[in-house]
């Protein structure tokens, strides 16, 4: 009987260790106030306030993750952000989204280097009251202890075919790039609130009006509301054709800001860069002066 109990026991300790071993994947990190050094090469350019910023531990020597909170007015929202050996690569902001128990649970993705290589992680909650992060990595569908590095199959690399997605116009109205066919179409991926978006523009239209005379259809892509956006063209030109992107489309572009993409007549992705700056489109129109002489 002693030898019954004392296996029975045995036993529990096992699956408890197993439960502990579960629970422990979530780490708690502490919030510190204000500006993190890592952001500092962007600060002028964003448009709302870091409130926080934390340092995730990731168990990784050359990958750090920093997270958030922003103000921008009366809103709030979060930030995450990736550096790689030490070299800031990706910026983000978004909103939480509650589940059905009221709790703040998201998974992240966050791409990088030309969208090559993604990290994914589990925020469980995120309290600005106590200043708190409880979080896990993710290893595909699996919570880790450490962050995994993972390569990824772009949908977006030149020699690839475009892929379908669905648009709309600043109207509502549905755009079907198939319309196009035969052209050569220039795509830009932007967000109002990203600043190397906005440094990009005036020259994007530069392109515009010097190719305005040939078979070159220029678009922009974007993920924001329409409010957002027509607030914004209320006091800037930009122009491409507005458009905006379906939730189940925008997953092809990611949550980096901006990308520039070229697609010729035979519907094929003959340029893709990530990044944008004022110089941008001077490499666009290198691309597609290339192209012409092809043609």
């Amino acid at each position: 009987m002693i030898k019954k109990i004392s296996t029975l026991i045995f036993i529990i300790s096992i699956f408890s260790g197993c439960r502990n071993e579960v629970k422990d994947l979530y780490k708690i990190s502490s919030l510190q106030e204000g500006f993190p050094e890592i952001l500092k090469p962007i600060e002028k350019d964003l448009p709302f306030k870091i409130v926080s910023h934390s340092l995730l531990e990731s168990n990784n020597d050359t990958i750090d993750i920093y997270f958030g909170e922003l103000k921008q007015g009366n809103d709030s929202g979060e930030w995450i952000a990736l550096a790689e050996n030490k070299q800031l690569k990706q910026f983000s902001s978004f909103s939480f989204k509650q589940n059905a128990e009221n709790e703040k649970e998201n998974d992240i993705d966050i791409a990088f280097n030309n969208s090559i290589n993604r990290v994914s992680l589990r925020v469980k909650n995120f309290d600005t009251i106590e200043n708190k992060i409880t979080y896990s990595w993710i290893n595909k569908s699996d919570l880790t202890d450490s962050l995994i590095v993972h390569r990824i199959d772009r949908p977006l690399i030149k020699g690839k075919t475009f892929p379908q997605i669905e648009l709309t116009n600043i109207d509502g109205k549905k755009i079907n790039l198939d319309n196009f066919k035969g052209q050569t179409i220039v795509i830009n991926w932007w967000a109002v609130w990203c600043a190397p978006c906005r440094k990009e523009i005036p020259g994007l239209n530069k392109l515009v009006e010097k190719y305005s005379d040939q078979n070159v259809k220029f678009i922009s892509i974007t993920d924001d509301s329409v409010d957002k956006v027509s607030s914004f063209l209320g006091e800037n030109e930009f122009k491409y054709d507005i458009t905006f992107v379906s939730d189940k489309s925008k997953k092809i572009f990611g949550n980096s800001y901006p990308k520039n993409i070229v697609i010729n007549s035979q519907e094929t992705i003959t340029f893709y860069e990530e990044g944008g700056n004022a110089l941008k489109w001077q490499e666009i129109d290198r691309h597609l002066e290339e192209l012409n002489k092809k043609i």
